[in-house]
């Protein structure tokens, strides 16, 4: 299986690195892949601030004529989009336009019931809200789609807040993607702009982000790895699909490994990237730093009800995650195989694509524990 490799800036030994490990992380994506358990893999290494591996491996899709996935294909992001918008809320905060305790409901009106009316910017920037959880994050045996056909402008917003919270507001983590798609149309609101071209504006352009989309062009679309109907259908969506653009805030975003990293960069480095600042060096922090810490945590995990499970997180980010990596490490992940993950200490970025429908240990965790292995 050819193993491609895509540019870098230094060479591993010169950021102290073992290269050996370059290896070992390249047999093991291609014994994954080999034994059909990821469709193809690609990993982007960098430390301080510079990229010292860049490889791909794999198809783009199951189909017999795929083409390689390459250092550049495109993904979608899933929830790793979800940084992006928090980088977008960041950034209205820092404008005195909104602030952290604001109740959601002096900007969305729907939310002013006695339900509602206590959830601030800050329950879904922490997924501490108590709306309903992702279909399928607490193992449910059913989860339930809902049907989103007969959504329109004006009925989404209430469609979406419709049913009991799960866990009352401040109580419990509870990973809601609708928290986010409501930050995505605060956004909207406060800057007067379409959410995608808002972020399209204030943070992919200014970081050279220039294979991120949330629209993919045509001539972009036989780049892209895809996994399965979803993928497929996503690739040929336009706007106009949308019943609002605030519903990609929770997942909308296509990438690459070279333009992710270049956002994890700017969060390692303070809030700027090639001499731009995308947002204050204090607010950066704040976004990394425990704002919630041992909290209840039910999701992604079959232990509904247990409350020994805790979770830590920041703003939009997850903290501290894996116990076999440096304290303070932080990261976001996105369905079907998309990881990014920054550690302050070392000054490390690892950026992962391990395309499958399915969520393996041995193509989301162990690569990790393979990468960081390797630092000197």
């Amino acid at each position: 299986m050819d193993v491609h490799i895509g540019k870098i800036d230094v060479d591993p030994d010169a950021v102290n690195y073992n290269p050996a490990t370059l290896n070992v992380l390249d047999a093991h994506f291609q014994g994954l892949i080999e034994g059909g358990m990821i469709q193809a893999a690609g990993y982007l290494l960098a430390r301080d601030g510079k990229v010292f591996a860049h490889r791909a491996m794999g198809r783009l899709s199951a189909a017999e004529d795929a083409g390689d996935f390459m250092p550049d294909t495109i993904r979608p992001i899933a929830s790793i989009t979800k940084v992006f918008t928090t980088t977008g809320i960041l950034q209205l905060l820092e404008q005195g336009k909104i602030f952290l305790k604001q109740p959601v409901s002096t900007i969305i009106k729907e939310f002013d019931t006695d339900m509602h009316r206590q959830i601030t910017i800050f329950h879904l920037l922490t997924h501490t809200s108590g709306l309903r959880a992702d279909p399928g994050a607490c193992f449910e045996p059913y989860p339930d789609w809902r049907d989103r056909r007969e959504w329109k402008k004006e009925n989404w917003i209430t469609n979406m807040l419709a049913g009991p919270l799960q866990y009352k507001t401040g109580s419990t983590w509870n990973y809601a993607s609708t928290g986010f798609t409501f930050l995505a149309e605060i956004i909207a609101r406060v800057s007067g702009m379409d959410y995608d071209e808002y972020i399209k504006q204030h943070v992919l352009k200014p970081l050279g982000m220039g294979d991120s989309h949330y629209v993919l062009p045509k001539a972009d679309r036989n780049r892209v790895c895809v996994v399965s109907d979803w993928n497929r259908h996503h690739v040929s969506g336009t706007k106009k699909d949308m019943i609002t653009p605030s519903m990609w805030g929770g997942g909308g975003l296509f990438s690459t490994l070279e333009d992710l990293w270049k956002l994890g960069q700017m969060m390692l480095d303070g809030g700027t990237f090639n001499g731009q600042r995308i947002i204050g060096r204090k607010t950066a922090e704040a976004a990394l730093k425990p704002q919630i810490k041992d909290f209840p945590a039910h999701n992604w995990m079959p232990q509904m009800f247990d409350n020994s499970i805790k979770w830590t997180c920041g703003l939009g980010w997850e903290l501290n995650k894996h116990p076999f990596l440096t304290d303070g490490t932080f990261d976001h992940e996105g369905a079907e195989g998309a990881g990014l993950y920054i550690d302050p200490t070392e000054r490390f970025v690892f950026v992962g694509f391990y395309p499958s429908i399915d969520w393996h240990g041995e193509s989301w965790v162990s690569p990790l524990a393979i990468a960081w292995s390797g630092i000197r």
